[in-house]
């Protein structure tokens, strides 16, 4: 791969990514529950960047949520930057899934004639921001971030900003074009799924655990987004747990469903992110409760949930986003600023329900042909807004 990448194993993976709302929330990154809170406020927009010819005093930029209309593709070019043709990737682990994100970049700048570099943070924020500074004083014409410690990031993320790059980052400000998912929308489909099969399934009656993670102040919102759904399948739903694990792992789900069994012995549904279903899955397995008849399902799209999917067991679902999709949407992105062209302001994950062996094909054979599911991305993404070089003051400055 080429540029200054660093080796080193992170601790970050799919399944840590969206309970930071990214997805929104996305979206955990591993300390990073500040993520609506933070944006850069100088009063002055000062902030010195890397000496690029086309750097402005930019204040401030948006501050507050606005209706974005959808972005126009074909919305008209501006002024162009006088930039290197090279993009950077603030990357923070090689776990394979970031790498598969990192291929998809590449890909889509090899495409655009652009150079791609990037750096591996192993969960460093020390290092991170040295790396992204590096970067910066390189000169770039687009940096890919991803939240690691967002205060510290957000400086350096305005600095490229003002020196004409554009900044394409997952969830955290300031921004040009920030990738998020609207966490109620996804915790609301997860809970109707869930309250169809009940009432389809198990004749309107089922014993729910409810597996939260509300210490991320952004997914607070996803909770109350299932519990809505899950309410609709009637008064023959209840939840007997409605709790956060010890710990975002599949340990922490499965002590807590073996602590919930021993006064809810009849449970047979559970709902959460896939780490903690799976978690939970174990448990069940390991009393001797999981029943094919059952309703497990989580959020991510983890790998380990969609081969459960496959077997046709308790498991019955996840709800996935096209995070290399959207690498290679950075990619693409960065080209189009270069040439003047607009860019989204908000990229919003559209969850994909994968239920079956027949969505998990086509889920997983898109991710592996970013170039061609490109052309109907509208699939996995709702694209809002639009920002250009010459106007790139209006950046989001905001947690989308």
């Amino acid at each position: 791969m080429p540029g200054d990448t660093t080796a080193g194993r992170g601790q970050l993976n799919r399944r840590n990514l969206l309970r930071i709302g990214a997805l929104a929330g996305a979206g955990t990154f591993v300390g990073l529950p500040l993520l609506g809170a933070c944006s850069v406020d100088d009063g002055s927009g000062s902030d010195t960047g890397s000496g690029s010819a086309g750097e402005k005093v930019i204040g401030n930029g948006i501050t507050e949520k606005k209706q974005l209309a959808p972005f126009d593709f074909n919305g008209a070019a501006g002024e162009k930057p006088d930039l290197p043709k090279r993009i950077a990737w603030a990357n923070t682990s090689d776990a394979e899934f970031f790498l598969q994100i990192t291929r998809a970049i590449e890909s889509a700048a090899g495409a655009r004639g652009l150079e791609f570099i990037t750096a591996i943070a192993n969960d460093d924020s020390a290092k991170n921001i040295e790396q992204i500074e590096t970067f910066l004083q390189r000169g770039i014409a687009a940096l890919c971030i991803q939240p690691l410690d967002a205060n510290a990031q957000a400086p350096l993320m305005k600095r490229a900003i003002e020196a004409g790059a554009a900044v394409l980052s997952l969830v955290t400000p300031p921004s040009t074009s920030q990738v998020v998912a609207d966490q109620y929308k996804v915790g609301n489909a997860q809970g109707l799924a869930a309250a169809k099969y009940i009432t389809e399934k198990l004749g309107g009656q089922a014993n729910v655990v409810y597996f939260n993670t509300d210490t991320i102040e952004v997914l607070k919102a996803r909770h109350q987004g299932a519990l809505d759904g899950l309410k609709t399948a009637g008064p023959g739903m209840k939840i007997v747990s409605d709790i956060q694990p010890p710990a975002i792992t599949q340990d922490g789900g499965f002590k807590a469903m073996n602590t919930i069994l021993q006064a809810n012995p009849d449970v047979n549904v559970v709902v959460g992110g896939d780490t903690y279903c799976l978690g939970a899955l174990s448990a069940l397995q390991a009393a001797g409760k999981a029943r094919p008849d059952m309703y497990l399902s989580g959020i991510d799209g983890d790998e380990q949930a969609l081969a459960e999917i496959r077997k046709g067991g308790a498991y019955k679902a996840s709800f996935a986003f096209a995070y290399p999709l959207m690498g290679y949407a950075w990619g693409q992105f960065a080209a189009d600023w270069l040439e003047g062209k607009p860019i989204p302001q908000v990229m919003q994950f559209n969850a994909i329900e994968l239920n079956s062996a027949a969505t998990i094909d086509k889920y997983q054979a898109d991710m592996n042909a970013v170039a061609e599911t490109w052309k109907n991305s509208a699939e996995y993404f709702t694209m809002l807004g639009s920002i250009r070089y010459q106007d790139r003051e209006q950046f989001i400055n905001y947690a989308a």
